[in-house]
């Protein structure tokens, strides 16, 4: 074979064998990087700005999801959620597992010395106290106040769905059942309230027709609601359940216009896909 000939061969062998090696060289950086983005740490950019009042639009935050930066949260961080197949959103930290928390009619709302108050805020008509629970807790419903009723409910119709589950509503004035159209004139928000909506409200609302139920009978003992969960099933009552995660109180610092734990419940952390972390303090563990 002519040496010309056989040079060429060669080459063409040695050009197909580094296309192939430059092929799989390209394939697992591109591996690497998308595991290194799904798994390990993600470049996020902050569009809009219903997000956290330390972040402004246009910044560029890197999201840590190793279970070294999700295991160990603490107050104030900066944490990615995914929340039932929305996008996902930056929010707060201001409740950790086990946690007691109060919140206040003018916006504040405080855990131990850890404190932050919305602005504006005008949604919060009483104050309230309640528990943020941890993994394995036993979380029983007749313990429970009104705010507390509603995170908890939250929590099984986030876990199960909200088809497994009902609530039902009674009117009490002391241990004694009144009929639901005792509610009458009352009034939620300038419209008048139906019977057939009243097994679906939230605390607050309950708290304002027992209040106006109240005033149009002064020197009659107070009323009450109170309410009991059901399995859609069979129509037994839920007494309680165990909690199935790690949950957190989160917030969102930027206004309380935006959604948050207030309207949301408690976020488990199977739902918390990262913390936001500088680049550099991401590799100084």
């Amino acid at each position: 074979m002519p040496a010309a000939s056989y040079a060429k061969k060669l080459q063409r062998a040695s050009s197909r064998k580094w296309n192939i090696v430059l092929g799989l060289v390209l394939l697992a950086v591109f591996l690497f990087s998308l595991a290194l983005r799904l798994y390990v740490i993600e470049p996020v950019r902050i569009v809009g700005n219903a997000l956290d009042s330390r972040l402004s639009p246009g910044d560029l935050v890197w999201v840590c999801k190793l279970p070294f930066c999700t295991n160990k949260l603490t107050h104030d961080d900066i944490v990615l959620v995914s929340l039932n197949g929305q996008d996902p959103i930056l929010r707060s930290v201001f409740g950790l597992p086990g946690d007691s928390i109060r919140i206040f009619p003018d916006g504040k709302i405080q855990s131990g010395e850890n404190t932050f108050q919305w602005e504006d805020e005008s949604e919060i008509i009483v104050p309230r106290e309640f528990y943020v629970p941890r993994q394995g807790d036993s979380i029983s419903f007749s313990e429970l106040n009104d705010i507390a009723f509603d995170y908890a409910s939250l929590i099984l119709q986030n876990q199960f769905g909200t088809h497994r589950y009902y609530t039902q509503a009674q009117l009490l004035r002391e241990n004694d059942t009144l009929p639901l159209s005792r509610v009458g004139s009352a009034h939620i928000f300038g419209r008048p309230v139906s019977i057939r909506e009243i097994h679906g409200f939230h605390w607050q609302e309950y708290f304002i027709i027992s209040l106006q139920i109240n005033r149009e009978e002064p020197g009659a003992k107070p009323v009450r609601f109170e309410r009991k969960i059901y399995n859609a099933l069979d129509s037994t009552e839920i007494k309680g359940f165990r909690s199935p995660d790690d949950f957190y109180y989160l917030i969102c610092t930027k206004g309380n216009h935006y959604a948050d734990s207030r309207q949301l419940g408690f976020i488990a952390k199977k739902q918390i896909i990262g913390k936001v972390v500088r680049a550099q303090t991401l590799f100084q563990h």
